[in-house]
Order: structure tokens, then C-alpha cells, then sequence
């Protein structure tokens, strides 16, 4: 139980480095501008609900994406390390947005956004996705795939409270805050890429990388 619990503790901390659920504070208060608390509430639940749905489709399907496409987990692992180590640029900079603004303006003439641009591409974009699928493939055990999607629960659920209380932690934290968050996270990420990377190299060569 205790090494099942350092495993999901683990992977729900990579995960919450991925997803920085953070970075969706500004823009679902850009997004709900004139709405009441209630309706707030419901986008908040609704992301967090879709946020959810997207991580543990990609649990549950992402093996048979890369077996569809004859696509090898060192070779896509090696793909999402890249991208990992791309966001996370953006990420302690500051300055880079995860969703476009043909995607922004479609969200504000819908009701759903909840769920686009808030859970995907900003929350649950291509980069938690390929953290979601790696870490089903690299370990296939019961316990780390309940484990993983756990931590992918866990991640909506994180999603849903700060986006609940998304008004008064960014009256507390301000902008500046959040720039620090972003970038501690994108620390966080940049090494997680790294590692991806290594961990592939190293399994593709291991006469060259010991």
C-alpha cells in the first residue's frame, strides 16, 4: 500500500507539473466576465469534469493509438519529452499561451467553455496527454495503472477547486503570483521532459549511454 501510494503520490505531482491547472485562472476569469457565482461554479465543475474524461480516455486508450500507428513508447516518449521541455519554455517565461485565439474567441460564443479552451488545449493539452499515455506504457501493473489514474482524478479535481476559487486567489496571489507558479512549474516540466528523453536514449542504446 505504501509503495502504491508514493507511486500515485508521484505521478499526480508530475501531473499537476504538466497540466499547471493554474495557468487557466486567467483566462476562465476572461471567459466568465458577467457571469454569477453559480454559473462560475458550472464552469468550473464542467472543466473539471472534462478534464477528467480526457486523461483517462488517454489512459485507457492510448495503447491502442501507438499500436494503430506502429508508433514505439521510446520513440513517443522521446516525441513527448520534446514537447514537454517546449512548454515548459513558455511556462517560465511566462509569456506563452496554450491555446489559440481562433480557440478563445469559438469558447465565448458557446457555452461549453468548460471544456475548450479550459480543459483542452489549456488544462489537458498534448502534453498531459502523452504524460498519460507514457505512463500506462512504461509500467502495465494493476497497481500503477490504478495509481495513474488516480492521479488523473486527482489532477480534475485540483482543476476544479482552484477554478472555484479563481477570483479570490488571483486577488491574493495577483499576476506576479501566478508567474511564479508558472515558472516553478515549468522547472518542474522541463526536467520531467529530460528525463523522458534519457530514459528513451538509454533503453534505445545502452552500449553508448550507461
Amino acid at each position: 500500500m505504501t509503495a502504491w501510494f508514493l507511486d500515485f503520490l508521484h505521478f499526480s505531482l508530475a501531473m499537476l507539473a504538466v497540466c499547471a491547472p493554474q495557468s487557466a485562472i486567467p483566462v476562465f476569469m476572461n471567459l466568465t466576465e458577467g457571469m454569477g457565482t453559480r454559473e462560475k461554479s458550472g464552469v468550473a465543475r464542467q472543466t473539471g469534469i472534462a478534464v477528467a474524461c480526457i486523461l483517462l480516455c488517454s489512459a485507457f486508450f492510448g495503447s491502442a493509438l501507438l499500436d494503430i500507428f506502429g508508433i514505439s513508447l521510446n520513440s513517443f516518449r522521446i516525441a513527448g519529452g520534446i514537447l514537454l521541455i517546449t512548454i515548459a519554455f513558455g511556462m517560465m517565461r511566462a509569456s506563452e499561451k496554450r491555446h489559440t485565439k481562433e480557440e478563445e474567441a469559438e469558447a465565448e460564443a458557446r457555452d461549453a467553455v468548460g471544456v475548450m479552451p479550459l480543459a483542452i488545449p489549456i488544462i489537458s493539452g498534448p502534453g498531459a496527454i502523452s504524460a498519460m499515455v507514457i505512463a500506462t506504457q512504461s509500467d502495465k501493473s494493476v497497481s500503477h495503472y490504478l495509481a495513474v489514474c488516480c492521479a488523473g482524478i486527482t489532477v480534475a479535481v485540483v482543476a476544479w477547486l482552484l477554478l472555484r476559487v479563481a477570483d479570490k486567489l488571483a486577488a491574493v496571489l495577483g499576476q506576479t503570483g501566478l508567474n511564479i507558479l508558472g515558472r516553478l512549474c515549468g522547472m518542474l516540466l522541463s526536467a520531467l521532459g529530460i528525463e523522458f528523453i534519457y530514459t528513451s536514449l538509454r533503453a534505445m542504446f545502452p552500449a553508448w549511454i550507461g
